[in-house]
């Protein structure tokens, strides 16, 4: 299957898939996806899963994961966001939530949209590769999305990002990659356990154990039945210390031994 990426730098990356494709993003930064042509199937680490037409985006904070399966052939657009505090300091929301948010929303392009992406083509087609271009156009979207949009579909659109400490939030999505558990994360950002444990439960509205194990549950399905990563693989990228440690979390957690979901997939794709 074909796969063209093309970049403007390391922060703008143009996507055209062949249709059956499949994709995925990183979890490093905040982005923008522009979806311009075609029709996608998109899961979010299992949490939520989307058919997508073209002429719509979407907002992925830090910390998420989302893979993308082409129904027909496809374009899109990643937009980083690397200063995080010029996106929420555009968005600040008026009445804080506690708790994150885990569903993805959508909003269609309008005009000015379409004019910023003819921009972006043009850029792309010209060749031109500026270094200092990326950081100019990822602000000029956020500047465009507060001028053109209303502050109900703004609201709704960040709704996986803003929260009542946005700081404790980022920090939390980015280190929890790299942790086994709560007394790990704990001593990463500097809080006692119980400091900790206090904050993330009015920060995220639950507590920071059932916030790991929900994060790292949806990781290893996503894994299993998204990838073709071996199981082995998967079980230390999750830093389980053996296997019989994770082939016992597939079962407690997700229902079924990591052979059985895997199996599951391949099933379904013989139909």
């Amino acid at each position: 299957m074909k796969l063209e990426n093309k970049d403007m730098s390391s922060n703008i990356l143009f996507v055209d898939l062949e249709k059956g494709s499949n994709w995925s993003t990183k979890q490093d930064n905040c982005r923008i996806i522009l979806i311009i042509s075609g029709r996608l199937n998109i899961s979010f680490s299992d949490v939520q899963k989307n058919y997508v037409s073209a002429n719509k985006l979407f907002f992925l904070p830090a910390g998420y994961r989302c893979m993308i399966n082409t129904l027909e052939s496809s374009s899109f657009i990643l937009i980083d966001i690397n200063d995080e505090n010029y996106l929420y300091d555009n968005f600040r929301m008026t009445e804080f939530k506690n708790a994150e948010q885990q569903i993805v929303n959508y909003l269609p392009f309008n005009n000015v949209m379409n004019g910023y992406i003819h921009s972006l083509l043009i850029y792309k087609n010209k060749n031109i590769d500026y270094n200092f271009l990326a950081d100019i156009k990822a602000k000029e979207l956020i500047c465009i999305l507060k001028a053109s949009y209303t502050k109900k579909e703004l609201n709704e659109l960040f709704s996986t990002y803003l929260t009542n400490d946005l700081y404790f939030t980022e920090q939390v999505r980015k280190l929890s990659q790299d942790i086994r558990n709560v007394i790990e994360l704990a001593d990463q950002m500097h809080y006692s356990y119980s400091g900790f444990n206090k904050k993330f439960r009015k920060v995220f509205g639950v507590s920071a154990y059932s916030w790991l194990r929900k994060r790292r549950a949806n990781t290893v399905y996503h894994e299993i039945y998204h990838t073709d990563k071996s199981l082995k693989q998967i079980s230390t990228d999750n830093k389980f210390a053996t296997l019989s440690h994770f082939n016992e979390f597939c079962h407690k957690v997700l229902g079924d031994s990591p052979r059985q979901i895997r199996y599951k997939r391949h099933k379904k794709q013989n139909i």
